[in-house]
């Protein structure tokens, strides 16, 4: 019996935090500028998504493909340009609870860019 509420508890948490997006600007660069002497921001997009059978997006997207798209759709609205993207991993945690992790897999992509802000610009998570 504790075995199921245990499960049921998992399932409860994982499907709470699917399509999960965190996002994170580092704009504060102590007066220090980029390569074109602008300023230059860091966006962190971190997805939480479910797969079924380890590989089948089933719950949040979790492709890196939709997360750049993701994060280049905040910096465009920012109005920010010249984009580079620093950081990209995807975490498939199959290995995490198997069996049970086998068929509900939990995913974890974080796609880091480093672009320059339009003049006065704030991040959107600031404002």
């Amino acid at each position: 019996m504790n075995r199921v509420r245990l499960v049921r508890a998992l399932a409860v948490v994982l499907l709470g935090c699917t399509g999960c997006t965190f996002t994170s600007t580092a704009n504060r660069w102590n007066g220090l500028v980029g390569e074109n002497n602008k300023p230059t921001w860091v966006k962190t997009d971190t997805n939480v998504g479910v797969n079924l059978l380890i590989f089948i997006p089933f719950l949040g997207s979790s492709t890196l493909p939709k997360q750049i798209d993701e994060v280049t759709k905040k910096i465009a609205e920012e109005k920010g340009n010249t984009v580079r993207m620093v950081e990209s991993t995807t975490e498939n945690y199959w290995y995490g609870f198997s069996p049970f992790t086998w068929i509900i897999t939990p995913v974890v992509t974080t796609v880091a860019a480093e672009y320059e802000p339009a003049p006065g610009a704030t991040p959107i998570e600031d404002r």
